[in-house]
Order: structure tokens, then C-alpha cells, then sequence
């Protein structure tokens, strides 16, 4: 089962929200709906409900997250939690709906999201480690073609969307994915357009901190991370999540988790 938490509600609406749920269960099979109240009496998110959302998103399998704010510097909320769980913007107009006798505005809306963030689930999240999705975005050279590979897998609001991100997941792994010389018998392993090999079937080793032990809504095994190291076993560069640019002698390898810090 999804959980789905609905993050930044005003407390005063939670209780018809949650009734208003309830009462047509049938209507989200397969979803538990959870909330994180607004800590205003408008749609809100603050850094604290950032913080318990991420906690909270921690404690199921396959948690989605759907915000409500009419804050103009929303997305630097969003962008906190994105990279570790999937997330949307909800329409906060819908939240009047609550408070009528006829809440179905809301409900159908809900109802149409989770929909498709179940199709999401089944086509795009990642459902182990060998997800192109797992690469780290800031690090994995790749053309211009199959750059937008991440920003396809955040995408939301429409079922092309899903579509879009399925195919682009394909293209990449048909265009990175190539066996190589690093083990007997050869190897497949991610190669990216500077011949950078980025492996992950090493030691595990130095588990990645909360919550960069998720992405996309997919816990990491604990210590998964990509051995980098050249192809031709040449000095290279290498670019991490803080912008720094790292220089790996000829030979040498450098760990970097799923989302591109040095470990």
C-alpha cells in the first residue's frame, strides 16, 4: 500500500478532510492518506513541516507527497523533500470544497493524483539499484538528449508525463549501460560520455545519511554507493553535489552516493 501525506493543510481543515476521506474509502484502494498540518491558518510549509514530512516519509515503503502552499517561495520547500521522495503541488483552491456539503472537488482531484502516482510508481520509480534514476544527476556526464532523464522522473500533472519518463529511462540505460573490462567475465556497468565508469556492485561501505538513504521514494540499500573510476584508467575530474570539481589520479577511483556527495 502507497502512503500518501498531504503536507501543509491549515489544522482547520484536517478534520473535514479527513472524514471527507474516510467516507469514501473506496475511492483511494490501495492508498493510506496522512497529513502534516499548515503551521498558519493559510496552505503553508514551513522548514519544521519539511523536516517531519521527511521523518514521517521515511517510515513507509513507498510514500508520496503532496504539498498545499500559496507561499511565493514554495519550491524551496519542495526542492528539500523532491530528491528524496516523490512530490507534487496540490491545488490549495480545492481546500474550500472542504468545508461544503459537497467535497468532491476535492476528493476527485485527490482521487485522479494518486491514480497517478500509482501508475508512477509501477513505471518510473526505481524498483532496485541498477535505476539510472540512482546516478547522480550533478556527476553522470551525458548528452544533451538524455540529460532531462531526472527532470522526466520528478514531472507530474499529466499521464504524457509518465509516458515521457518511461521512454527517457529506456533511451538512457540503452545508450549508458555497456559491458566493460572491470571484472571476468566482462561486466555491465554505467559509462558515461567522458568514459567515466560508475559502478555500484562493490563493498558496501559508509552509509549515506538521512535522508540521502532515499530517492524517488526508494530506500538505498545501506553503504550502496558508485565506485567512479576512468575507463582507460586516466586521471579525470569529477564534479560532486556541493560544485565542487575533484581530481582522481590516474588508477584511482572515488566513491559518490546516489546523489553525488564524496564519501
Amino acid at each position: 500500500m502507497g502512503t500518501a501525506l498531504l503536507v501543509g493543510i491549515p489544522s482547520g481543515y484536517i478534520s473535514n478532510a479527513k472524514n471527507a476521506v474516510n467516507r469514501n474509502a473506496s475511492m483511494f484502494s490501495g492508498w493510506a492518506v496522512k497529513f502534516v498540518p499548515s503551521p498558519t491558518k493559510l496552505p503553508q510549509v514551513s522548514a519544521a513541516e519539511v523536516d517531519q514530512t521527511l521523518k514521517l516519509a521515511s517510515q513507509h515503503q513507498d510514500t508520496h507527497i503532496l504539498g498545499f502552499s500559496t507561499q511565493p517561495d514554495r519550491q524551496r520547500f519542495a526542492d528539500r523533500i523532491k530528491a528524496y521522495f516523490r512530490f507534487r503541488w496540490f491545488d490549495h483552491i480545492l481546500l474550500k470544497h472542504l468545508g461544503s456539503p459537497d467535497p468532491f472537488p476535492f476528493l476527485n482531484q485527490l482521487a485522479a493524483d494518486l491514480a497517478q502516482e500509482s501508475t508512477w510508481a509501477d513505471r518510473v520509480k526505481p524498483s532496485d539499484l541498477n535505476s539510472p534514476l540512482l546516478l547522480p544527476e550533478c556527476a553522470f556526464s551525458a548528452a544533451r538528449k538524455h540529460s532531462d532523464l531526472w527532470r522526466h522522473a520528478c514531472s507530474y500533472g499529466d499521464s504524457n508525463n509518465i509516458d515521457g519518463a518511461e521512454k527517457a529511462i529506456g533511451a538512457f540505460q540503452s545508450c549508458y549501460r555497456r559491458r566493460v573490462d572491470s571484472g571476468r567475465p566482462k561486466q555491465s556497468k554505467w559509462v558515461d560520455e567522458q568514459d567515466r565508469i560508475f559502478d555500484h556492485d562493490g563493498p558496501r561501505h559508509g552509509a549515506a545519511p538521512f535522508p540521502r538513504d532515499w530517492k524517488y521514494s526508494f530506500r538505498i540499500e545501506i553503504g550502496f554507493h558508485f565506485d567512479v573510476k576512468s575507463l582507460s584508467g586516466k586521471q579525470f575530474f569529477l564534479c560532486d553535489a556541493l560544485g565542487e570539481r575533484n581530481r582522481i589520479a590516474a588508477g584511482a577511483h572515488l566513491n559518490m552516493d546516489s546523489h553525488g556527495y564524496v564519501r
